[in-house]
Parts: structure tokens; sequence; C-alpha cells
């Protein structure tokens, strides 16, 4: 398995007048024998200061066989305690990745992981998928002063690519609202220039011959 590890949150993706957080960094459990190896992914908001960056940690096999599936798992970390001027609270937090080219969704997989992350926003979270993609949505308020941890996600991909390709997740947009004094809801859209970039990526390898 091979381990994306992510440095200190993204935090102030957006400074309005009021002021207000993004926080989306993830982080992975590891597995026996993992590799680990650091995505720091630049991204350009519809709000906020130039020079953010995405930090992703994602597991998934170092190498997978033609024809075979496997798991990409997205744990996280604590967001830090949000606290910003005018700041009432965030919402709608939201994470798209593409499926690589060379590999296919395999149905029903995307999943919400059961008791990970804090209780704050697990009601509600899901994770589905698309013909754009794989998403995940925190719909619950995290209020000003306080912090929360995303849930962790899976997914599985079957290899359909030839023997040699290299297959990568990739970061397509981050999303969140936040509701401002006197403003109301303000949306920011982030995303990789040029999108998407890639986060962590599978070797396709020759499926063994059965015995």
């Amino acid at each position: 398995m091979r381990v994306v590890r992510c440095p200190a949150p993204m935090r102030a993706l957006f400074r309005p007048a009021a002021g207000a957080v993004l926080a989306a960094t993830l982080t992975t459990a590891t597995s026996l024998g993992a590799a680990t190896s650091t995505a720091n992914v630049p991204i350009a908001c519809s709000r906020g200061p130039s020079a953010q960056s995405f930090h992703a940690v994602v597991t998934m096999p170092a190498t997978s066989p033609l024809g075979s599936r496997f798991t990409v798992r997205i744990d996280s970390v604590p967001s830090g305690k949000l606290s910003h001027t005018g700041l009432n609270y965030i919402f709608d937090m939201a994470t798209d990745y593409l499926v690589p080219v060379g590999a296919t969704y395999v149905d029903g997989s995307a999943r919400i992981v059961p008791s990970t992350g804090t209780s704050n926003v697990r009601a509600g979270a899901r994770a589905w998928h698309d013909a754009a993609g794989i998403h995940t949505l925190l719909p619950a308020h995290v209020d000003n002063g306080s912090g929360y941890t995303p849930p962790s996600v899976e997914f599985e991909l079957e290899v359909t690519a030839a023997a040699g390709t290299a297959l990568a997740v990739q970061l397509g947009q981050v999303r969140v609202a936040a509701n401002v004094f006197l403003l109301g809801d303000l949306r920011t859209t982030c995303t990789p220039p040029p999108a998407p970039r890639n986060t962590i990526g599978t070797t396709v390898s020759v499926a063994r011959e059965p015995l």
C-alpha cells in the first residue's frame, strides 16, 4: 500500500471583510509495509488569498494487477479551531475526486466509514459516485470557535488498463459555504491550476497466472 501524508491543515481560503475558514485537510490510516510520500496540491480559490494548498493523504496499493479491485481510503485529521471575526459557522464542506483513466468505479462502493470523524459533522455526511467522479459532502454546521474532523471515506476501483500504466486519483474541486455576520452565506470554490492534479496512484502490474 502507498500513503500520501499531509502537512498542517489548509486554512483561511478566503478572507472577505468578515473573514472565514475552509478546513479540508485529509490524512490516512497506514497499513503494514506502506510506503510514504507527500502530496501538496496548489489550488486557486474564488475568494481569498493566492498560494493556497490542498494537502491529501490517500491509501491505496502501490501496484494492482489488471482486472483486480482495490480500495482507496482517505482518513482525516482535526481542522483546528475556527476563529474569525464575523464568522457564524461553515457548512456544506465538499470535495470531488476524479476516477483515473484506466480504472472503473465499483458500483455502490463509495461510503463514509462508520464511527470516524467528530460527531458535529457525522450527521448527513455522505459519499457517492456519478459521471463526474467521487464526491463527499458534510452539510452540518461547524460553529465559529469550534473545530471538526471529517469522517473517513472509502471507495473501490477496478483496474482496466494494461500492465505498466500509472493510475492516479486526482483532486477535482473543493467547496465550502460560510455564514457570515451581515453578509449571509458566502460560497467558495477551489480548483487545482491546472485542474485536476494528481494526488497518489497505483501502477498496474501483470496479473498472476492461476496455479
